[in-house]
């Protein structure tokens, strides 16, 4: 029996791709996150320059 036999190889490959997943899906909330934060600054800072315009 070798050391990297199929059952290996495909467990493997699922935590890999479980990984790759998990990454990738910090790295997009970390983008959407920071991406809503600078909209709602934007919204505060035109709500605050509308009324100070009146």
């Amino acid at each position: 029996m070798s050391f990297l036999d199929n059952d290996l190889l495909l467990y493997i490959v699922i935590i890999v791709i479980f990984l790759g997943f998990f990454l990738w899906n910090k790295r997009q909330t970390k983008k959407n996150r920071q991406e809503q934060k600078d909209r709602n600054f934007r919204k505060r800072y035109h709500e605050k320059k509308k009324r100070r315009n009146r």
